[in-house]
Parts: structure tokens; C-alpha cells; sequence
């Protein structure tokens, strides 16, 4: 953790970072004029309404909270991608404003790596050289240590994944309705996690499959809690909830087209625009590439050092990040997939399994753009498989050399 939150400046700038901390003003208007946040149809245009429909509201929060801790005043302007680094220079913090907003999501790295020891207990029970190869994944996975030093949704993203899937592994069914709190957070952290809602029901079907009234209400409190909670945290949308939900939905899809119709004018090679393309990202991304400090390269000149010397760390780089290592991994987490169908108990198996294949389907059906930290929720199913994958090659080469005694 020294070496975790040391290194913090040190972490190549994401222009995301900027419009983050500039969005956390948004805290203050909370506390001091929660109207300025409600939307309004005759700033359809204003960048600051286009960003509370865009994306979650969790991240900045955390920046907001930690400024006012600190008593530090957020940039008044945004990052523009269409002006060069100089003329963007008004929208790069000093430093302690970019380490105390750091800091927000960082913290919750620590956090992510109890909880993933939690869930390891879970699944492994007993056998801590598992729990403890697992960890290691995790604690120095190359991504997670890139992305969840960032003012940005990555950290917050896989704390509450995690505490989704506890929550899950663990809450008594009487009481399953609850796993909506933490699902909630979860999404309103980053929205890639809404695969936690279908997982969920998923569950709740095969709790409650031959009691028909028990499903009908677990299912509505889950729903009541789930939008309450996403109402709350989205001031937006207090006024108009209907007519923002659309709005949300449309900025989306809007956004992600125009993303691609500008990747695509300047790089169609780097589109996933089809089955084949999309599933050698997918390996690509989680188990071979090293970490990606940018995903297009219009700063690279100016950013080209902070990179350089970034990955002068080798656990910066990902010891086994390559194609020799990423093929080791692969081996093993496709092995532990396989073999999870037979050596998970069902419960476990409706939630990594399913989790897993949910996750991996809507990145499939819906990713066109393979940026690196869309992949991020992936990893800690990746480990769990591939420890399953270890254990499963050490227990039968235990059982073929019981069948099998040396002779003198």
C-alpha cells in the first residue's frame, strides 16, 4: 500500500481526470443550490447537464467530498479533446489538487483487495495458497494499478463490483431484496456494471422458483430499492425522472456512435466491429497487452515522458504480461472455466459463472471501442477461474501419481 499511494503523481495524466474534478463541483451545488443540478430543457446544450446524463455521478462525488475535506476549489473548466495540450493548460490541476482527487478513488483500491479476500474465503474456503496466489493477481495486477490511481470511475467500479458479489455469496435469501444497495452503487459508480441487475434476478429465480408470492415481492423491493437509490444519487433527474431517464439513454447511445464515427475516421482498424474482433480484444485486453496510459494519442508528444518513465517499474509494465505469460493464464482461466461447471457448488456457479458470461455478453454485443478499462470487471472473475484452473491441474497430477508409484 506504501508502494500503492507513493506512486500516485507518478501516474501518467488521463484528460478524464480533469473533467472529473471539474464535475465535482457538483457536490458543492448539492449542499448550496441543489436546483442549478435539476434539468433543464433550454441548456440541452450546457457541457455540464450533457455530463450528469452521461456518466455516473459516484466518482465525482468522492473528488467533491475530498476537496471540501482538504479545502481545495475544483478547475473551472473542462478539458476540451478538440484543442491541442497548450491551449488545454487551464484544465490540468496543480498537483495537490490532482493528488488529493487521486486519493478519492485510490482509496478505495485497500478496500477491494479485503473484499476480494472475502469472496477468495468464500470459493476457496480453506486453502490459503490459492486465496494467497490469488491476492497477488490482484494486489499487482498491472491494469488495476494504472486505472485505480486515477481520478476516474475505475477504482470505485471494482470496490462495488466486489461488494456486489459478496453480497451475494453471502446475504440470507429472506433478506436478498438488500443486494440491491450495494448493485445500485455499483452502477451509479460506472454503468458497465448494470450486467449486477440481470445477475441478480437470475438468483432470485433460483431462490424462489417454487415460492411464486416470495419472488413477486422480493423481486419488487429489489426494484423499489434499486431506483430509489439511483434516483438519489442522480439530482438530475429529481424534476423529470422519466423524461431524463430517456435523455440518459439517448446521450449514450449518441455518445458512443460519435466516439466510433471518430475512431473510425482516423483509425478503423481499432474498432471491434465484428464477433471475431471483439473476442481477440477481449483476450487481448485482460490476459497479453500491457496497461494503456492513453487510448488515442492525441497528447503523446506531451504525455510520451510521464509514460516512459511510468513503466520503468517492471510491475508497472505486468511481470507476465506478454504473450508467453498471457498464454500460461489463458490456458489456466479457460481450464478453470471448464472445470468450475462440475467443481463450483450451484450457488457459486450462478454467480461467477454467470456473472462471467453476462459481463463477457455485453461487452460482446455491445463494445465497439476496446478501451483497456472497459474490461476491468473482467479480472477478478479471470483469477477466481484461473486458481480453479491450478487447483484442478495440481489435484490430478496428485491423482496420477497415486496411480501411478515409481518403481525401484
Amino acid at each position: 500500500m506504501f508502494f500503492y499511494f507513493n506512486d500516485l503523481l507518478n501516474v501518467p495524466l488521463h484528460p478524464d481526470e480533469s473533467t472529473q474534478i471539474f464535475m465535482s463541483k457538483d457536490v458543492e451545488l448539492i449542499i448550496n443550490n441543489t436546483s442549478d443540478l435539476y434539468f433543464q430543457k433550454d441548456t440541452q446544450n450546457s457541457i455540464e447537464q450533457n455530463y450528469r446524463l452521461l456518466d455516473a455521478p459516484l466518482p465525482k462525488y468522492f473528488i467533491g467530498l475530498f476537496r471540501i475535506i482538504f479545502k481545495l476549489e475544483a478547475i473551472p473548466f473542462d478539458w476540451d479533446w478538440s484543442k491541442s495540450w497548450t491551449d488545454n493548460q487551464i484544465a490540468i490541476p496543480g498537483n495537490q489538487l490532482l493528488l488529493i482527487s487521486r486519493l478519492s478513488a485510490a482509496i478505495f483500491f485497500p478496500l477491494s483487495i479485503v473484499l476480494f479476500a472475502l469472496i477468495l474465503k468464500e470459493v476457496f474456503k480453506s486453502d490459503n495458497l490459492l486465496i494467497f496466489l490469488s491476492l497477488m493477481l490482484f494486489a499487482f495486477n498491472s491494469l488495476l494499478l494504472l486505472h485505480t490511481r486515477r481520478a476516474m470511475a475505475e477504482s470505485s467500479m471494482i470496490f462495488f463490483l466486489l461488494l456486489s458479489l459478496l453480497t451475494l455469496c453471502k446475504i440470507p435469501k429472506k433478506w436478498f431484496f438488500l443486494s440491491s444497495v450495494p448493485i445500485a452503487f455499483a452502477i451509479n459508480a460506472k454503468q458497465i456494471l448494470i450486467f449486477l441487475i440481470l445477475l441478480a434476478i437470475i438468483l432470485l429465480f433460483f431462490y424462489f422458483k417454487k415460492h411464486l408470492k416470495n419472488l413477486v415481492v422480493q423481486i419488487t423491493l429489489f426494484f423499489v430499492l434499486l431506483v430509489g437509490i439511483l434516483f438519489i444519487l442522480n439530482p438530475i433527474a429529481w424534476k423529470q425522472p422519466v423524461q431524463v431517464a430517456k435523455h440518459m439513454f439517448n446521450q449514450r447511445m449518441e455518445l458512443s456512435q460519435n466516439q466510433a464515427e471518430a475512431i473510425e475516421s482516423v483509425s478503423p482498424e481499432f474498432l471491434t466491429n465484428s464477433a471475431p474482433k471483439r473476442i481477440i480484444a477481449f483476450i487481448a485486453q485482460l490476459f497479453i497487452l500491457q496497461p494503456s496510459p492513453q487510448e488515442v494519442s492525441n497528447y503523446q508528444e506531451y504525455l510520451n515522458k510521464s509514460i516512459v518513465d511510468y513503466f520503468k517499474n517492471p510491475l508497472h509494465r505486468g511481470l507476465i504480461r506478454n504473450l508467453f505469460g498471457g498464454a500460461i493464464y489463458l490456458v489456466l482461466f479457460l481450464f478453470g472455466l471448464y472445470k468450475s461447471i462440475s467443481s463450483l457448488p450451484i450457488k457459486f456457479k450462478l454467480i461467477f459463472l454467470s456473472g462471467f458470461i453476462l459481463f463477457s455478453l455485453e461487452i460482446l454485443l455491445t463494445l465497439a471501442i476496446p478501451f483497456q478499462r472497459y474490461y476491468l470487471p473482467a479480472i477478478p472473475f479471470t483469477i477466481i477461474f484461473a486458481m480453479i484452473g491450478l487447483e484442478q491441474i495440481i489435484k490430478l497430477i496428485k491423482n496420477s501419481s497415486i496411480r501411478s508409484p515409481i518403481k525401484l
